[in-house]
């Protein structure tokens, strides 16, 4: 677009006449020009300064006027409206380096006062330009304030003060105070003056502040272009032959509740979600009785939810840091005791963590602690887990026998030999020490004589290849009464569940099948 030129502003002095203009320059970087994106290395159209005899600066709307008033230069704003309505705008004291804004906001049409409580912004403004303290905006022809920190209204005809977006911290500090005066400092102590009135802030936390306002809105901006696209797509989706769609909620936290809220009219966190889940708990048996295929549906739907949550965080987990963590891979398993249960094909419940299958000896040493003790709900034999870390070794890397082609052999790596005859000397010590105490604790209900059964989580079994890998498995299988299994095994065994839950047929479908 062409750029569209403007006349230069009217600069006059005291008697009336014309004074040259010419461009200015402003030092002070940590301020902004205007608030509304001008850069101070872009010259604005006619860009003019008061000259040492000048005193009115003018644009289609009004004029801005100077004087001094002791060490404070004084700009005051005249409106054209018939009554020349004249307003005192800003001060800036040249001793203090201070800036005093009155602020104020158009109003219909007039300039009234922006806040109820607080009648004088301060700023600490060391750099700020006496001599240069005007311009005309690039992009709206009028006349506004070079140098106010960025986040302050600047042109003369809105009115000087905060831009719209950020009245809320001033209307918090009016909510919480009685201060009439909000100063912005550089550096130095926050909160209220020993006079009461006047009410300090940090130039930083202001910026902080805006730009975490900014990165809100941009966050909103976001979410509504995402909901607005699904509008679009579901419009026209029929007219193609397209399936509708549900709005992209994306990663960001934020972003995913703004786009919530604009999509259904409402957004839960945490708290809500917990009142849910109490009501329906509280709720279910009497929907067991008046709707009990819509309580089973609900019920499906939560457990392939907290499935796909499930293996999200066991993949994660894998992925990151945690590789030779063995407390945190127990944590994991005692947080997520449905992922404990794969390992086994009959149904398990954990009873213990860390359990005691035998005591120490007087001298404290002989005690055997199992990582998890478990029960086959059926049955009511026990089952001792250990956990190892995925990173554990399987199998040596020397062959043990046959050199180094196809049919060499490997012996069990030590952390898995070993992890295998600790769970060993766990299920011997079960009948012959643990179930003398079971007596005292009855409600652990296991059966510690018969079927007694054991495992190890440890390693990746996808990372053996060739001979490395037949030798694992065949010393896998030798084992009798302790199953082995990797990480990744464990996690397979979760997908192939959601998949076969995925799948699983609706009662229409069923039903549409036994017709025909």
């Amino acid at each position: 677009m062409d750029r569209v030129d403007r006349p230069p502003l009217d600069v006059q002095d005291a008697h009336g006449r014309r004074v040259a203009s010419g461009a200015a320059t402003l030092s002070n970087g940590s301020f902004d020009d205007d608030g509304a994106e001008l850069h101070e290395d872009e010259p604005s159209d006619g860009m003019g300064r008061f000259s040492a005899d000048a005193t009115e600066l003018k644009d289609r709307f009004g004029s801005v006027t100077q004087h001094d008033d002791g060490d404070e230069l004084v700009l005051t704003r005249i409106q054209r409206d018939g009554g020349d309505s004249r307003f005192e705008m800003l001060r800036f004291d040249r001793v203090e380096k201070l800036l005093r804004i009155f602020p104020r906001a158009t109003h219909l049409g007039q300039l009234d006062d922006q806040f109820s409580q607080v009648k004088e912004l301060q700023v600490e403004a060391p750099n700020w330009n006496a001599g240069d303290h005007s311009a005309e905006h690039d992009r709206f022809g009028l006349l506004y304030v070079r140098g106010l920190p960025k986040g302050f209204g600047s042109i003369y005809e809105y009115g000087l003060g905060i831009r719209r977006e950020y009245v809320g911290l001033i209307r918090e500090i009016e909510k919480h105070t009685g201060c009439t005066v909000v100063c912005f400092v550089a550096s130095g102590v926050e909160g209220k003056d020993s006079d009461g009135k006047t009410f300090r802030i940090s130039l930083q936390r202001f910026e902080d502040y805006r730009a975490a306002v900014e990165r809100s809105r941009g966050r909103g901006r976001t979410a509504v272009r995402r909901v607005v696209e699904a509008d679009c797509h579901n419009a026209t989706a029929e007219l193609f032959g397209l399936d509708r769609v549900e709005p992209k909620y994306g990663r960001n936290p934020v972003i995913s509740a703004l786009t919530e809220e604009v999509a259904t009219g409402h957004v839960m966190g945490p708290a809500d979600r917990e009142n849910l889940m109490s009501e329906v708990s509280r709720a279910a048996p009497t929907l067991a009785q008046e709707a009990p295929e819509r309580l089973g549906k609900l019920r499906a739907d939560i457990e392939l939810v907290s499935l796909k949550a499930l293996i999200e965080r066991f993949a994660a987990s894998l992925a990151g840091k945690h590789d030779s963590n063995e407390a945190y891979w127990q944590e994991f398993f005692d947080t997520n005791r449905f992922a404990l249960q794969q390992v086994f094909s009959t149904p398990i419940v954990v009873r213990r963590q860390h359990a005691h299958v035998q005591a120490a000896g007087v001298d404290g040493r002989g005690a055997r602690i199992t990582d998890f003790l478990c029960a086959n709900t059926v049955t009511r034999t026990a089952v001792v887990v250990e956990i190892k870390t995925p990173a554990a070794r399987l199998v040596s890397n020397t062959a043990y026998r046959g050199g180094k082609g196809n049919e060499s052999v490997y012996a069990p790596h030590g952390q898995l030999s070993g992890a295998v005859s600790q769970v060993q000397s766990q299920l011997a010590a079960v009948p012959r020490d643990l179930a003398q105490r079971l007596h005292r604790d009855p409600k652990l209900d296991i059966d510690p004589w018969h079927d007694l059964r054991g495992a190890v989580i440890v390693g990746r079994v996808s990372t053996l290849e060739g001979a490395h890998r037949d030798s694992f498995l065949r010393y896998r299988a030798g084992l009798s009464a302790v199953a082995v299994l990797g990480y990744d095994e464990v996690l397979g065994h979760l997908i192939a569940l959601q998949g076969m839950l995925q799948s699983a047929p609706t009662d229409d479908a069923s039903s549409a099948t036994i017709s025909r």
